[in-house]
């Protein structure tokens, strides 16, 4: 009986001694995973903010400025400083039928990682129907200057200060524009049309209405790790993007920064209709980072889910996909809510 009871003594103290042991090098794991997420996420946080994309721009500009001249516009290189929080020198790509102060002018937002040198069949469109076009590079893009990206808060001032530079070199009328945005760019012109009068129409491809859902997503595809392993490295390397843009800027405590930028709680603010589209089989932002902008849309607004298509700028952008659809489409838009004058 003793001996008995003495086995079992052992036992408890051997099981709970393995417990203890469990306990331990479980509590070191979970300790090295947070510690292995925040060194990740600190590095990881320059890829959220760097003007770099998945993949290198195809495009040069200096084949956008061949083929806008070919088509007999008259063009120009725009310089302007940026926002006055970083000022740096800006740089755009102004193109005209002709008589430009006479006529509406389109603004295309390329994303992260591109240029405004991408936009060339849509620049080219929009000069055919009598618009002026103007192709900024954003912040840290293409000929623009910049260390870091800032998704509105910065580029918000760098696009009004392009309107004004285009309006003081070629007179274009800033209370007739019109917008087109491709991913970041079409959350950046959501962002920039919010509350702000003389943008009557926006189109905009491939917007998100989560950002820090959307650094996740982006993360993975950076990495090439599942979206469910990178919660905690996620939240860190935006945590980290967040700081350094502050640090940057000297923003004080009570200062707004990008954390705040809310795409929804844009696009409510938006005054002029939208042509929201998307792909429903597109990778980089797949449809439900979309879908959510839908219920939030303002009045004449409109949605085209497009079949079978992928992310705008790349091989299977709707544009391709469905070709004529989208011509079609995109001429009545701008036709409708920013009319060209006959007699031009």
């Amino acid at each position: 009986m003793r001996a008995r009871r003495l086995r079992r003594c052992r036992r408890g103290r051997r099981s709970r001694r393995r417990n203890a042991l469990l306990s331990l090098g479980l509590a070191a794991g979970a300790l090295s995973f947070v510690g292995a997420s925040w060194l990740a996420g600190r590095g990881l946080a320059r890829r959220l903010i760097s003007a770099r994309g998945l993949a290198p721009p195809r495009e040069q500009p200096e084949e956008l400025l061949a083929a806008l001249r070919e088509a007999g516009a008259l063009t120009g290189n725009l310089r302007h400083p940026g926002s006055a929080r970083d000022p740096v020198e800006m740089a755009a790509v102004f193109a005209s039928p002709g008589d430009p102060s006479a006529r509406p002018t389109i603004l295309f937002l390329h994303g992260k990682g591109g240029s405004g040198a991408e936009w060339r069949p849509e620049a080219l469109r929009a000069l055919k129907l009598g618009y002026n076009v103007l192709l900024p590079d954003l912040r840290g893009h293409g000929a623009s200057q910049g260390s870091f990206v800032t998704y509105g808060f910065l580029e918000k001032e760098d696009l009004a200060n392009a309107v004004a530079a285009a309006r003081k070199e070629f007179g274009i009328d800033a209370d007739r524009l019109g917008v087109h945005g491709c991913s970041a760019g079409a959350t950046l012109a959501m962002e920039f049309a919010a509350e702000r009068d003389g943008i009557l129409a926006l189109w905009v491809e491939s917007p998100y209405a989560q950002p820090r859902e959307m650094a996740r997503h982006y993360l993975s595809l950076q990495t090439g790790l599942p979206s469910w392993l990178l919660g905690l490295t996620s939240r860190w390397a935006v945590g980290h993007a967040v700081a350094h843009v502050r640090r940057e800027l000297s923003l004080e405590e009570s200062d707004p920064g990008i954390e705040l930028l809310d795409p929804l709680s844009a696009i409510s603010r938006v005054k002029a209709p939208i042509c929201l589209v998307y792909g429903d089989t597109d990778r980089l932002v797949p449809p439900r980072f979309v879908e959510s902008l839908e219920a939030a849309l303002p009045p004449g607004s409109r949605v085209w889910r497009v079949s079978a298509a992928g992310h705008c700028h790349h091989d299977n952008e709707p544009s391709r996909v469905a070709r004529d659809e989208y011509d079609r489409k995109w001429t009545a838009f701008f036709t409708d809510h920013l009319p060209v004058k006959d007699n031009l």
